[in-house]
């Protein structure tokens, strides 16, 4: 959005709200609000956990082959009895499958992991540029969507360095970048923040509640915030800050209460001057990795066509 300038790094769902949508770059849409299934252990933690939030209503899920627990999202999913096209399901490619080859496989064993119901990926993902060879990756990534795997294809952890690269061949704007994003962050990825919303691309947070560090969730900031919506908590607040931010947030819980109180968030608004109070934040978790800084590797440029040649 040429001269535009965040917050918000979106533009916000005329009623948000748990199903609400965001419209991506590509014409499709996402969910504003999900749940993620990290540090989930596979099997009936992730199947309840995924159980549990549709059933709260919640409609975009986020796994990863990195979680192992594709399976068992798939799994709740189908059993959920909810129509596949009415949930959003998103993976990611992990950093041992950079490569086109790899890339290609990786994404088929992901469809085939979570099952004959899902039968394809809403969205997927380069989990992070770490391990390098993005032009190629990102060619299987879309090969993976035109072979109708994956209906829109993202990134994660990615900095302005590494989208500016896939830009610069002339390739397909990523829809998503999933990156760390709360409060204590903010500041420092202003810029990365400004870039997505200049190219169209919705930033996914993840990390919203500062991980339930307890320091950082009590902090005067923060509790100050909380003290002025009664019934609400520091996690809820964090959350909402994010979604009056302009961002899509996927908090993880194992708990069916949290579960629920996540998504309740939809219901009390934050003043500009509790926006600015946690924005102002700043500090380190030291929770999450920061493939942010990774360098640029641009592997195979060859084995795919710029978005003008498609």
């Amino acid at each position: 959005v040429a001269g535009a300038r965040g917050p918000p790094f979106a533009a916000l769902p005329a009623e948000p709200g748990m199903t609400a949508t965001y419209a991506l770059n590509d014409g499709q849409s996402m969910p504003m609000f999900g749940l993620g299934v990290y540090v989930t252990r596979p099997g009936a933690e992730t199947y309840n956990s995924v159980k549990w939030a549709l059933e709260a209503g919640y409609r975009l899920i986020d796994t990863a082959k990195l979680y192992r627990n594709e399976k068992s999202v798939g799994e709740a999913i189908a059993d959920s009895g909810i129509p596949r096209e009415e949930i959003f399901v998103t993976s990611k490619l992990w950093d041992s499958d950079h490569g086109y080859e790899s890339a290609l496989q990786a994404c088929k064993r992901s469809v085939a992991e979570l099952g004959a119901g899902i039968g394809y990926l809403d969205l997927y993902l380069i989990h992070s540029p770490n391990t390098g060879k993005l032009i190629e990756t990102w060619d299987a990534m879309l090969e993976c969507k035109r072979m109708g795997l994956v209906r829109s294809v993202g990134v994660s952890n990615f900095n302005i360095q590494h989208i500016q690269a896939l830009l610069d061949h002339g390739r397909e704007v990523p829809v998503v970048n999933q990156i760390q994003m709360h409060p204590l962050l903010y500041q420092e990825r202003a810029k990365v923040l400004q870039y997505c919303l200049e190219h169209k691309i919705l930033v996914q947070a993840y990390g919203s509640m500062f991980f339930g560090d307890k320091k950082w969730l009590g902090d005067p900031a923060v509790q100050k915030v909380v003290a002025a919506h009664p019934g609400k908590t520091a996690a809820q607040v964090l959350l909402r800050w994010g979604v009056q931010m302009g961002f899509a947030v996927i908090p993880k819980s194992t708990h069916q209460n949290r579960i629920v109180e996540n998504g309740g968030i939809f219901d009390f608004e934050l003043s500009e001057a509790e926006m600015q109070r946690l924005s102002s934040m700043r500090g380190s978790l030291g929770a999450y990795w920061d493939p942010l800084s990774a360098p640029v590797d641009l592997g195979r440029v060859d084995r795919g066509r710029p978005a003008g040649e498609l």
